[in-house]
């Protein structure tokens, strides 16, 4: 397994956009070498010498819909252009990484999961609860299939 970083955001005082955050105990509780799981509201600056020494970068975040539960795309490196509620967006923070440490993850995903409650209040809906068990082991799977360091 390689070294990875996932780094969860979202607001869990917001409902489902909390959906992350219980990947990311979820991901916590089991038993991976060289995996470290951060929980975070926003991406930040701070992250990026993590992000620049991971071999493999996963963000994992809420998107407002009801269906796929997971979807899987990679991070281009660069700025998305599009808001994405969060302080920074995944490929700016990407190429921040690999300006400020002349290095970058080999493989960097983003992992978005249904939650289509963001409403005042806490806890998940009956959706992002069951999209939040596919979303962990999907985000096992993607680190279990990286070569071994």
């Amino acid at each position: 397994m390689a070294n990875a970083l996932i780094i969860c955001i979202g607001n869990v005082a917001r409902g489902d956009d909390g959906v992350a955050h219980a990947v990311g105990s979820r991901l916590s509780a089991t038993t991976m070498d060289g995996v470290v799981v951060l929980s975070a509201v926003d991406l930040d600056v701070a992250m990026a010498f993590d992000v620049a020494h991971a071999d493999l970068f996963v963000v994992v975040d809420a998107q407002r819909r009801t269906e796929p539960p997971v979807v899987i795309e990679p991070i281009p490196i660069g700025s998305s252009g599009r808001a994405t509620g969060h302080g920074m967006d995944a490929p700016t923070l990407l190429a921040l990484a690999s300006s400020l440490y002349d290095r970058a993850p080999s493989r960097a995903l983003i992992v978005s999961v249904a939650a289509p409650v963001m409403g005042h209040g806490v806890g998940l809906s009956p959706v992002a609860e069951a999209a939040c068990e596919e979303a962990t082991s999907v985000v096992i799977d993607v680190i279990a299939a990286e070569p071994h360091a």
